[in-house]
């Protein structure tokens, strides 16, 4: 088969055009990072403490950013009397009360931030 010069340049730029779109397709903008992985905070205390925490910080963070966004309210995480106190899901089983809220909060505003994008 003899493919002239420009059936040659259609067939390349098809097949550039295909490689980005799968490249780019796992790293597509719209995809939000793990809410619980690399790049969490790591400030100390059991494993059980933080992951107690972030996980509740990041679900009521959600729902939070989700209900403001709806009304239309405007972004604001630390108005939210969840983020203020930051003590849902706490037991004095899992060590310091300060370092948990601490953990809340920063799951909290991860939670927030993807409530009111739309996750």
């Amino acid at each position: 088969m003899k493919i002239n010069g420009k059936g040659l340049m259609q067939s390349v730029l098809m097949i550039a055009v295909g490689s980005f779109l799968v490249s780019t397709a796992a790293s597509a903008p719209g995809q939000r990072k793990p809410k619980h992985g690399p790049g969490n905070p790591n400030w100390g205390g059991s494993a059980e403490l933080r992951q107690t925490a972030l996980n509740a910080g990041y679900n009521e963070g959600i729902m939070d950013g989700r209900k403001d966004s709806e009304r239309k309210a405007r972004f604001d995480f630390k108005d939210e009397s969840e983020y203020r106190s930051a003590t849902s899901g706490y037991s004095s089983s899992l060590g310091d009360k300060k370092l948990y809220q601490r953990y809340f909060r920063a799951g909290f505003e991860r939670g927030y931030l993807d409530g009111w994008n739309g996750y």
